[in-house]
């Protein structure tokens, strides 16, 4: 969940690597920091707090130094201060370390060390790393060999980075489940977590994979696997348009993503028609398939798996991929599992993944990130295409996902007829988004609430779902999404004086249904809400989407429900971009 980045080369590394924790803070933004080496001495400025906070006080800019390391942190092990800011430094301050993951035996290593002599300055399971390093270093004058030693003492995941005064042309990262990438440059070389920490420079790129330490020099780039034997690795030349991260004219990252849907759902709809037959055949012939995803994806992946039953009549089952350990005893060499991320890095996902090939399935996915763990770790996998999303809540992200479900759905039947309108669903978007005064003015009369419903039937559900999810993570309202048909069975008890209720009901076979829930709502004090094509008196604020298919609904309903939680984040005085306690790739479990 944590950015880290590290350069060594011809040029000063602070101001790189300043410019890559700017473009990784959307993977955490509790606190920031920079170690360079100098004149063979480590130098480190690190406090917590947002990257250009920290540096309007530190200037990392002023760091002298042709090789350095740079960490954002989301915190997991102590709280947010200075001293649980990386990058760590070992006793000596000879070794210094920056970390993205969860080292899960610290606490017996941090005894052991500390029996040893060694005195730590935070709270952190990272520290343990620098400590280990400086320890092995005692034996081994060689810095790969200290760094192969090290990784032995490690249990859990992890990436990391890490430098020596002692050796200060070379920089080395390790990587066990979570991403790495080196960068590739005539005048040096970069290892991120994150290609968009080095996009602006180069799109060379070499991904490692799990059980890989990187040695990386000015001039040259040395792979070898945990047992220390070389491996050979394939440069691959990225081209997703990485470098598009300004904001532009808007106000935040999330409302310029959600403004940017009309294009990028055109861009997800481009795919590579051999590969579209490929996953259609594979899902037509599986005996079994299944789904898995996590927070948002999830939202998508019950989509597509409505979709396959009710078009196709094929069986799906969908799991959380936090939850795939304990509900995959059907998974087999028949199975085909389809994982659907936009990072492609999700530790929860990966997991799910390696388990199920384990057991002889085949893996398919739909993601963002091309060359991501996701990506490499699939039999074949089908892009998004929606560039870079630096809002931490999922907006572009979703729909594409939601496109290439519709995609896949409409092929497997051949149904020439939906997929001509999908392709043209970006028209009925560019409608949507311009309700956003009217949104507003609900979010403004809302804002304060402190329940929040959503209720769906049918496809309508996952949106609901996902309405629910966007107000929790940005406005930081609590919000429920609920299926309209279980509110007896419950929920309505819930439902008091004043409560906004947004009721999702186009058109469609669930619309007389819904209008008797809203009314059932409505008769015990709540607010409705309604998000449809057609107005009616039961609705005391209405958003207007306009007709369209009646399965393609949830391609433009969702849009209203982003743009709320937007603007009641902003009403709020939240940063949309960077809701408290999150990060954008979760590569933790």
């Amino acid at each position: 969940m944590c950015g880290i980045t590290g350069y060594v080369g011809e040029e000063e590394a602070a101001p790189l690597l300043y410019n890559g924790l700017k473009r990784m803070e959307y993977r955490g933004y509790d606190s920031a920091g920079i170690a360079t080496i100098s004149g063979n001495q480590l130098v480190v400025k690190k406090d917590a707090g947002k990257v250009a906070e920290i540096n309007n006080y530190l200037d990392f800019l002023s760091m002298r130094g042709k090789i350095g390391i740079a960490h954002t942190r989301w915190a997991t092990h102590g709280g947010v201060t200075k001293e649980n800011a990386h990058p760590h430094v070992s006793c000596k301050i000879d070794v210094a370390v920056i970390h993205n993951g969860i080292i899960e035996n610290h606490q017996q290593l941090k005894e052991a060390l500390k029996a040893d002599g060694h005195i730590f300055n935070s709270e952190t399971d990272t520290e343990v790393i620098a400590h280990l390093l400086e320890k092995h270093a005692e034996k081994h004058k060689d810095s790969k060999r200290i760094v192969l030693e090290t990784v032995k003492d490690l249990k859990g995941s992890f990436a990391f980075l890490a430098i020596f005064a002692s050796d200060p042309e070379t920089l080395i990262g390790a990587r066990k489940d979570a991403p790495l990438a080196i960068g590739i440059t005539r005048r040096g070389n970069f290892i991120a977590s994150d290609i968009l920490a080095f996009i602006d420079y180069t799109d060379r790129v070499i991904f490692l994979d799990n059980r890989e330490i990187a040695v990386v020099k000015q001039d040259k780039v040395q792979i070898y696997n945990f047992a220390g034997r070389p491996v050979q690795k394939q440069i691959t030349q990225v081209a997703w348009e990485a470098k598009d991260t300004s904001k532009a004219e808007f106000a935040h990252y999330t409302t310029k993503e959600i403004h940017e849907q009309p294009q990028t759902l055109k861009a997800a709809l481009y795919q590579d028609q051999d590969k579209i037959k490929r996953f259609v055949e594979a899902v037509k012939q599986s005996e079994h398939v299944n789904i898995t995803a996590c927070g948002t994806s999830y939202h998508a992946g019950l989509v597509l798996r409505n979709l396959l039953a009710r078009l196709a009549k094929i069986r799906s089952g969908i799991t959380l991929s936090s939850e795939f350990a304990h509900d995959a005893e059907l998974i087999g060499p028949d199975s085909l599992l389809i994982g659907l991320s936009q990072s492609g890095e999700t530790a929860d996902l990966l997991s799910a993944v390696a388990d199920a090939k384990k057991k002889g399935a085949e893996v398919f996915s739909i993601l963002n990130v091309v060359g991501s763990t996701l990506d490499r770790e699939s039999a074949l996998s089908l892009s998004i295409n929606c560039g870079p999303e630096i809002g931490v809540a999922a907006t572009k992200s979703f729909t594409g996902q939601l496109a290439i479900a519709y995609l896949l759905a409409f092929s497997v039947v051949d149904d020439m007829r939906r997929l001509s309108e999908l392709r043209n669903i970006w028209k009925a978007v560019e409608e949507v988004l311009k309700q956003e005064d009217k949104v507003v003015d609900v979010a403004d009369k809302y804002k304060d609430c402190n329940d929040f419903y959503f209720v769906g039937r049918g496809l309508h559900l996952p949106i609901a779902l996902e309405g629910a999810l966007k107000l929790k993570e940005l406005a930081y309202n609590h919000a429920e999404g609920m299926a309209g048909g279980e509110l007896k069975h419950g929920t309505l008890a819930l439902i008091e004086e004043g409560t906004p209720v947004v009721v999702l009901n186009p058109e469609d076979e669930t619309y007389d249904e819904m209008l008797s829930n809203a009314s059932e709502m409505k008769a015990r004090g709540a607010r409705i809400i309604g998000v449809s094509n057609k107005p009616n008196q039961i609705y005391d604020e209405f958003i207007e989407i306009p007709k369209v298919d009646k399965l393609l609904y949830p391609l433009i309903e969702v849009i209203p429900l982003q743009m709320l939680a937007y603007h009641a984040a902003v009403l709020r005085k939240k940063d949309p971009d960077y809701p408290r306690n999150l990060a954008k790739s979760v590569t933790v479990k």
